[in-house]
């Protein structure tokens, strides 16, 4: 119970002339006062006793329109209290928005001879996450405004804000959307990850499997089928470093590549894959689950995907300084060491020690090391990550192959991230061309499948500039 500034001033009103009769011995005044302390000790005491009375007999709650919903949706939410007892006391109550979600809230009176009242807000969820609104506070007030009671009552829901579906979201190889993305691999050919084999079309097949450059290669329509694979216990490798923080709202690198961690997740849990998760930051691994396939443990791994954030810069900058050891010793040979310059510049190429501690200590390639070790013999390595580490990331696949099993890498390529559009569409072509390339080399590695994730305008913005680059030239 709290007292008022009201009740302080009727208990200064009461001292001052209990004082001041004592001063001046005058018993009737004395008297008195010891009647009006006597009167506010008592209706304290029926203040706290009604009070009591009211706080058990009230209902309280707050409920939501939709307790799962889509990030930057809207909801409403109504808060609610209902009693049956008539009481002269004044209570309030009040809910906000949980911690995330953007809302003006509620706030309701119970006045005397009231029995129910409700009140509608509007709540914002600008972010994906799970969220619990918290207890409606209730305040309760004696008419004369001496006394307050203050304290939490009543139910609130649990909201599960999913991330915002990428609608146009494109996952493939060189422009071409990969068909089956996601699709279980069985015994047959059909929606694996592994490409198997290109053969003609036939009426039946999906317009999304066929292989556009061996169509126009062989003038007929052809797709591309992907190979089946049995039940394999699988790894899957999450990158969430700051870089991973490049794009607009909504549409950031780490957006895109979460939806298609979820995708993996779910296609394993369909099937009843055990799956294992390591999530990697700036300074390593973030969050780490162990194989299962519990219906618990699929959920978790995905509550954690849909709450995933880039963390903060550590050690992970761009390695566009590193330099493949093979690549080195070429420009070394170059160096005569007969001049000052050459002398001086030979140290800097001569870094194959350098490069392997180098890479051995970025966040994925340990990551991967891990597993490795963790998870011995042929599992299933899905690496999501982008193209800013790509000395790490060749380096990383190369390791999680030599196990023989299969791997699987999903780059997000930061061309098709810029902030504010892709700029000058011909600069970007010329850098998509580069991942490009990329992509390719780790594709070529032995078990070894690479696939582009991005926004699909975009990517074809770029597509189409490069195009008309080629009718140019011609």
């Amino acid at each position: 119970m709290q007292f008022t500034r009201r009740y302080w001033a009727t208990v200064a009103l009461v001292a001052l002339p209990a004082v001041w009769a004592a001063i001046l011995e005058r018993p009737v005044a004395l008297v008195g006062a010891v009647g009006v302390t006597a009167w506010l000790v008592a209706y304290q005491y029926r203040f706290v006793r009604t009070t009591g009375e009211v706080l058990s007999d009230l209902t309280v709650a707050v409920e939501s329109e939709r307790t799962r919903i889509t990030a930057e949706a809207q909801t409403t939410a109504v808060l609610t209290a209902r009693t049956d007892r008539q009481t002269e006391l004044r209570t309030q109550l009040s809910a906000d928005a949980p911690v995330g979600a953007h809302s003006s809230g509620a706030t309701v009176r119970l006045e005397p001879g009231t029995r129910e009242v409700e009140q509608v807000f509007e709540v914002d969820w600008p972010v994906a996450g799970q969220f619990t609104f918290a207890q409606p506070s209730v305040t309760v007030t004696d008419p004369l405004g001496l006394f307050s009671e203050m304290t939490t009552l009543g139910t609130a829901p649990t909201v599960t804000v999913e991330p915002r579906a990428q609608s146009d979201i494109h996952v493939g190889e060189g422009g071409s959307q990969l068909g089956g993305f996601g699709e279980h691999e069985t015994d047959l050919p059909g929606g694996g990850l592994t490409p198997a084999e290109v053969r003609q079309y036939q009426p039946g097949d999906s317009i999304r499997q066929i292989d556009w450059k061996a169509t126009a290669r062989l003038a007929e329509p052809h797709v591309r089928e992907f190979e089946g694979e049995t039940d394999l216990e699988t790894v899957l490798l999450v990158d969430h470093r700051e870089t991973m923080a490049a794009g607009t709202a909504g549409e950031r690198k780490v957006d895109f590549a979460r939806q298609v961690a979820l995708a993996m997740v779910e296609n394993a849990q369909r099937n009843g894959d055990p799956v294992a998760s390591e999530f990697v930051g700036d300074e390593g691994i973030t969050e780490r689950f162990d194989l299962g396939t519990a219906s618990d443990h699929y959920r978790a791994i995905n509550a954690h995907l849909r709450m995933l954030e880039p963390t903060a810069s550590g050690d992970g900058a761009a390695d566009t300084t590193l330099i493949k050891p093979a690549r080195a010793r070429t420009m070394a040979a170059t160096l005569t060491g007969k001049t000052p310059f050459d002398r001086k510049l030979r140290p800097f190429f001569d870094i194959t020690t350098n490069y392997v501690e180098r890479v051995a200590t970025r966040p994925l390639f340990r990551s991967v090391q891990t597993a490795a070790t963790r998870y011995p013999g042929e599992v299933r390595t899905i690496i999501i990550t982008d193209d800013e580490h790509r000395t790490e990331l060749r380096e990383a696949v190369k390791l999680a192959q030599r196990g023989g099993g299969r791997v699987v890498v999903f780059v997000t390529p930061t061309v098709l991230y810029a902030e504010g559009g892709i700029g000058a569409v011909e600069a970007a072509y010329n850098r998509y061309t580069a991942f490009e390339e990329f992509r390719r080399e780790l594709a070529a590695l032995p078990r070894v499948s690479a696939f582009e994730v991005g926004p699909a305008d975009r990517l074809q913005t770029v597509l189409e500039a490069g195009q008309s680059q080629e009718r140019v030239s011609q």
